[in-house]
């Protein structure tokens, strides 16, 4: 138990870490290929982050573009109603 303790505190130790290291923080140790792969895998969280926040934003729109097209159906609707009300106000053929 006291072994799997340890682990567990220096694998908390690393990923704290890493976690500051992509923050932006604690980079004076790292190598230079250690920049490069830590640059790597920001280019990819960020294509990922992209890919997610195009794909939030192209629902979105067609959500609006829907919404939109309900309000005009509703608005042709509408003015067939009224159309129709003009023709005849009192209901009578």
């Amino acid at each position: 138990m006291k072994e799997n303790l340890e682990k567990l505190k220096e694998m908390n130790i690393k990923i704290r870490r890493e976690t500051r290291q992509r923050m932006g923080q604690c980079l004076n140790d790292l190598s230079f290929q250690d920049l490069q792969s830590l640059e790597s895998d920001m280019e990819s969280a960020w294509r990922v982050i992209h890919d997610r926040a195009n794909r939030v934003l192209t629902n979105q729109i067609e959500t609006s573009k829907k919404k939109v097209r309900n309000v005009e159906q509703i608005n042709r609707k509408l003015k067939m109603e009224l159309g129709a009300m003009d023709e005849d106000p009192y209901g009578f053929c």
